[in-house]
């Protein structure tokens, strides 16, 4: 896997993210009725969020080398 893939992989993590993080705000906004679907989806978001950060971490474990030491440094 390119380094590209792999740091595009990582901003789906940071999407995500974000989207848990504005969670509070949307259930501020929405009918009392509709509540317990969201929280469904923020749960659903956040195991999603969990197998992407480990899929992602996974990914940058088995193709460290994609990153050109030249790059980084020591």
């Amino acid at each position: 896997m390119t380094f590209n893939k792999i740091i595009a992989q990582y901003g789906k993590v940071y999407k995500l993210g974000k989207k848990i993080i504005k969670h509070k705000h949307i259930i501020n906004n929405i009918p009392q009725s509709k509540i317990q679907q969201e929280f469904y989806k923020q749960e659903q978001r956040i195991h999603k969020f969990i197998k992407l950060t480990n899929d992602a971490n996974a990914r940058w474990k088995k193709n460290n080398n994609s990153i050109n030491e030249y790059w980084t440094g020591y």
